[in-house]
């Protein structure tokens, strides 16, 4: 035998096992034996299932292959690229050195190269036909010793979608030229496919109007703008701007050709955003979130009032699933407005604390009112077509939730997940400005508050209840019963909401010297044993509802969560099993802001089904960007290696062999150049997956940090 090439094939495996996937590729150019033997098709694939069993590829390639017939709650962005991954050949020996190149990179902290997009300026009054006009972050920021820092950040006019895959940016008028297809006059955002290339323009006529908010979330472009010129006198000082908020559908179909993914933007629905509309300063702010399905919004108003300070707060949720073509900014007086029957709305008595009995007739909570078991019956779909509001809370519910901002406001942030919207606020010990907090808490506090919002899913009309006459047991019974599926919005039916309200309040742990946070898991919701690593990953079981927290502990991890936006069923290996968890749960508090405190991460990408994870963090003149690869998480019942890289010169790797009961192996933080902070997080704002990193630099252009 003259070399490893000649072993037998089990044998081979086993030297092969003991390699690094870098050392394994490189080995291609020993000689043609051994090019043949590393490059072929068999052992590749088991090389990238044992170093990188997590990897992108690897997880669409399963997805496709144990999937002829995809479920009808699979998202469509995805459904098409699964399509695409089951038509093309595979490529193992290619794939396994992409993937080898990338999480060398990776764990490196050096990207493969660096791409930069100029974008639109925001300048009318020297020309340009773009207007961004931001809302304005609260007046707060960090103040320690005499040296001050950010402690909040403007929007970026710039989303990108990890769930797509896209990015969405105003390009400027010197790339037009790179587009594939002839643009739209005054139309300057673009999709761009960072895999492909490919661009797409938004058919939005940005002329004569001012963006305030760009977002793309599971395949839903918003966009929240208002209208250049005033609309009425607010006061003798002010005037109103009427603001609305313009959806398309960014889809991806599947290729006829070998040029990849092909992107199409659709327009589905416009509406206002607020009745009288909002004066363009840094007074008034509104913030806001949305999925595939609804859209919510929060607007806090200083209160012009000579009588009372509060300044004016309220929330709405819309239903945005059913399009429509009526745009009300091109009907001012209403005219064209489709005329229909609505369902009955919500007394605000009912919510104010005023349970009269017409209320509770009106609602099925007290006697069985016949004409409003038929009116009650009437669907969200059947009232009207087009985004409608289905909830609507003022102060008063706002400040029975906990909720009221006041004039020391600690909302940070909404976010949604099927049911209920999520309230994240937060505060701390070093913030100082106008909207800082009176009483400051002892170092740093984070709260998210949940509340159902979206009405519950029924099988069959139901008659109406007496509400107070009815036990805890009889209801927890008929919630459980209700299955948490994707259904249609008919089965919806209008009415009040019930449900319980969940908060969950965290505070950093520790001394002013040395602080972590305990609540530490895995990409899985796997806890593990260290209780000091900078990095945290939650994810809660699917269909966690609003105050399931049961003994006070954190949710244990369902076996079919693998982040978003699939994972294979743990008891039918052919099933797939829709996940919307992308991101961290909204219901946990975002703890992982001060996990290193002092040092406050700014912003973070976590790819939680590749398990990467990128942080920004700051210490008032201290900057920092790291990149958190973890390595493989075990399958359940079966055994898994993981590859950990030694310091020394040879470079090799040691693989341990695990249980799957066994605590992930964590890898050790690297950073990226210090000139990266600049390039990256100028602006703190990042996103990506684990094939690119995309922020934005302070020259005002995108950086995009390809590995």
């Amino acid at each position: 035998m003259r070399d490893i090439t000649e072993l037998p094939h089990d044998l081979f495996l086993i030297v092969a096992s003991y390699l690094s996937p870098r050392a394994c590729v490189r080995s291609r150019a020993v000689s043609r034996r051994w090019y043949a033997a590393f490059t072929d098709e068999h052992i590749s694939l088991l090389l990238l299932r044992w170093n990188f069993p997590r990897c992108r590829e690897l997880r669409l390639a399963a997805a496709a292959a144990f999937n002829t017939t995809f479920p009808t709650g699979l998202p469509r962005n995805l459904k098409a690229e699964l399509t695409d991954v089951s038509r093309q050949p595979h490529n193992w020996s290619l794939t396994f050195a992409d993937v080898t190149r990338r999480y060398f990179n990776l764990s490196k902290g050096q990207p493969r190269s660096v791409e930069k997009l100029d974008l639109a300026v925001s300048d009318r009054e020297n020309g340009s036909i773009f207007s961004f006009y931001g809302v304005a972050p609260w007046n707060r920021f960090l103040r320690l010793n005499e040296k001050t820092s950010n402690f909040h950040y403007p929007d970026p006019v710039w989303s990108y979608s990890q769930e797509d895959g896209v990015l969405v940016y105003p390009a400027a008028t010197s790339s037009d030229h790179e587009l594939s297809t002839g643009s739209l006059e005054g139309c300057v955002y673009r999709i761009l496919d960072p895999s492909t290339g490919q661009r797409v323009v938004v058919p939005f006529d940005v002329r004569s109007r001012h963006i305030r908010r760009v977002r793309l979330a599971q395949g839903v472009l918003i966009i929240e703008w208002a209208e250049a010129l005033p609309y009425h006198q607010l006061n003798d000082r002010e005037v109103v701007h009427r603001h609305f908020v313009t959806a398309f559908d960014v889809t991806r179909r599947p290729s006829t050709s070998s040029l990849g993914n092909v992107w199409s933007v659709e327009f589905r629905s416009e509406w206002k955003l607020h009745f009288l509309g909002l004066p363009l300063n840094r007074s008034d702010r509104f913030f806001s979130a949305h999925t595939a399905r609804h859209y919510a919004v929060y607007f806090w108003q200083p209160n012009r009032s000579l009588y009372q300070d509060d300044p004016i707060e309220q929330l709405a949720v819309w239903d945005i699933t059913t399009p429509s073509p009526y745009r009300p900014s091109e009907d001012p007086k209403g005219d064209k407005r489709p005329v229909v029957a609505r369902a009955p709305s919500l007394p605000t008595g009912l919510w104010n604390g005023q349970n009269s009995s017409v209320a509770g007739k009106l609602h099925g909570q007290a006697g069985t009112n016949t004409d409003f078991e038929k009116s009650a019956g009437v669907s969200l779909a059947t009232a009207t077509a087009g985004p409608q509001v289905i909830r609507r809370m003022a102060w008063r519910e706002l400040d029975f939730y906990g909720l009221r901002q006041r004039t020391t406001p600690r909302l940070r942030s909404l976010a949604l997940d099927e049911r209920n919207l999520y309230v994240i606020e937060e505060e701390h010990r070093w913030a100082d400005g106008q909207h800082s907090s009176l009483s400051p808490p002892r170092v740093h506090f984070v709260r998210s508050t949940g509340i159902p919002v979206v009405p519950m899913p029924t099988t069959s009309p139901r008659a109406a209840h007496s509400i107070t006459s009815r036990s805890a047991t009889e209801l927890n019974t008929d919630m459980a019963q209700i299955e948490l599926k994707p259904v249609a919005l008919s089965t919806i039916v209008d009415g009040p909401v019930h449900g319980p309200m969940w908060v969950d309040a965290w505070r950093a742990d520790g001394d002013v010297n040395m602080n972590f946070c305990w609540r530490v898991a895995d990409a899985n919701g796997a806890a593990s044993s260290s209780t000091t690593q900078n990095a945290l990953w939650l994810a809660p079981p699917r269909g966690t509802a609003p105050g399931d927290r049961g003994n006070g502990q954190r949710p244990k991890a369902s076996p079919k969560s693998g982040g978003w936006p699939w994972a294979l069923g743990a008891a039918d290996p052919l099933t797939l099993v829709v996940s919307t968890e992308s991101t961290r749960w909204p219901g946990w508090a975002p703890c992982w802001r001060h996990e290193d405190f002092p040092y406050l991460t700014v912003a973070e990408m976590v790819d939680y089904a590749a398990g990467v994870r990128v942080t920004a963090r700051h210490c008032f003149i201290l900057e920092t960007l790291s990149v958190h690869v973890r390595p493989a998480v075990a399958v359940k019942g079966t055994p898994s290696a993981t590859a950990e890289q030694e310091d020394g010169g040879a470079g090799d790797a040691v693989r341990r062999f695990s249980s799957a009961n066994a605590a992930a192996v964590r890898s050790e933080e690297v950073s990226f150049p210090d000139e990266m902070w600049s390039e990256l997080v100028a602006k703190g704002q990042i996103a990506g997956d684990e094939r690119w990193v995309v922020g934005e630099d302070a020259r005002g252009r995108i950086t995009i940090l390809r590995f």
